[in-house]
Formats: C-alpha cells, sequence, structure tokens
C-alpha cells in the first residue's frame, strides 16, 4: 500500500527535509487484539457490507484477503482512508490506514491518525455481530510512515517526525509512560512499536477521551 511517484512537496534535487515530512499523509496505526478464538472472516465481511452503503466517507471497495496467511485481513477501502482487521506477523489488530485529508502540524496528523484507529475500532468491537471475548490491547500501538520518499526509515526522518509522536503519546498514556522502539532495518519503512506501561485497565473511549 505504498504510494509510487513522488509526493508533494518533496524537492526534486535532493531529499525532503522537516518542512517537507511536515506534510505527511500516509501514516498506519495498527492496535493489537487479544481473540481466543478465530475471526469469523464472514461476519467481517456481513458489518463492513453494513459500512460500505453509508454515505460520506468515500468508501470505494471491501478487500478481502482472508486467503492470504498472515496477510492483511479484511479492509473497508476509502479514497481517505483504510480500515480493517489486520493479521501481518501473526498477530490480528485493529488497523487504520490514512491516505489523504491529514491538516495541520506532524502532532496533529498523528493524533487524527490514531482517532481514526480508535473511533472505527470501538465502533467494529461494539457491533451486536462482532465476535465476543475479543479485547484490545490499549497500551500497544504499531506506527508505520507508509511513505518511502517523504519519510524514509533514516536518523533524519526519525529525528523529523519522532518528536511530534511522543507528543501525542504522552496525551494517550502519559508523559514518560511508554517506550518508543524505531523499526531499525533500513530496508523497511520508519515504524515505531509503542509500549505503555500500567496501561492493562485502559478501553478505546479512554483514549479517544484523553485525544480530545
Amino acid at each position: 500500500m505504498e504510494s509510487p511517484g513522488t509526493p508533494a512537496g518533496t524537492p526534486a534535487g535532493g531529499p525532503p527535509g522537516a518542512a517537507e515530512r511536515s506534510g505527511i499523509q500516509k501514516i498506519n496505526v495498527k492496535l493489537p487484539l487479544d481473540a481466543p478464538r478465530a475471526f469469523e472472516n464472514d461476519v467481517l465481511l456481513a458489518i463492513f457490507g453494513r459500512w460500505r452503503l453509508e454515505q460520506g466517507e468515500e468508501i470505494i471497495d471491501l478487500a478481502d484477503y482472508a486467503h492470504v496467511d498472515h496477510g492483511p485481513g479484511c479492509l473497508l477501502v476509502s479514497h481517505r482512508w483504510h480500515f480493517g482487521i489486520d493479521n501481518s506477523e501473526g498477530v490480528p489488530g485493529l488497523f487504520f490506514s490514512t491516505r489523504k485529508g491529514l491538516s495541520g502540524s506532524p502532532a496533529e496528523r498523528f493524533a487524527q491518525a490514531i482517532r481514526g484507529l480508535l473511533e472505527k475500532g470501538r465502533r467494529l468491537l461494539g457491533e451486536a455481530d462482532f465476535p465476543q471475548g475479543v479485547r484490545p490491547r490499549c497500551g500497544e500501538l504499531e506506527v508505520v510512515l507508509n511513505d518511502r520518499l517523504l519519510a524514509p526509515n533514516d536518523d533524519d526522518a526519525d529525528r523529523d517526525l519522532r518528536p511530534a509522536l511522543e507528543t501525542v503519546l504522552a496525551r494517550l498514556y502519559g508523559q514518560g509512560a511508554w517506550s518508543l522502539e524505531r523499526e531499525r532495518d533500513p530496508g523497511r519503512r520508519l515504524a515505531y512499536r509503542v509500549r505503555a506501561k500500567g496501561a492493562g485497565g485502559l478501553e478505546l473511549a479512554d483514549l479517544l477521551q484523553r485525544l480530545g
């Protein structure tokens, strides 16, 4: 789900800098789920089939990757975002990928992406036919910058974008109450794994309230 071509604002004569990176649009966020039994993919297809008929979200497709082992699962595709259950690395999780429409500072853009995940995740888990007993791990997040040209996995991009993400994490979990680990493989996208301390009792609604 990476975009081809050069992102708008990227200078043709050299690598992007902080000013260009501040306009990042493509952010993936995943929140793991504890699932005592396998997801019924037909149930997800039915739920997203209803959502797809709703107006205002620019929804264009419903993608079913259930046949792909440890793949992206079932995704609802909008012009502005992708949302669904992702099973990559064998870990099921709520997944939200922004495509366009983010605005404001880098911190505000991270907050918008995380808020989208929490809002749609809370709604999905609240559906009457969603599998019971599935619990989100609210103290764990994976954040991926899904634009290798604008935000390569290097020290410069990390220096420009990490403080913005840390600002949002402080709102979610409290100052210093979390750890942030960067993906160290330069051949992979710039990504961060977040682990919060003492977050076992948190719910999606709690995180939404803290974001404001």
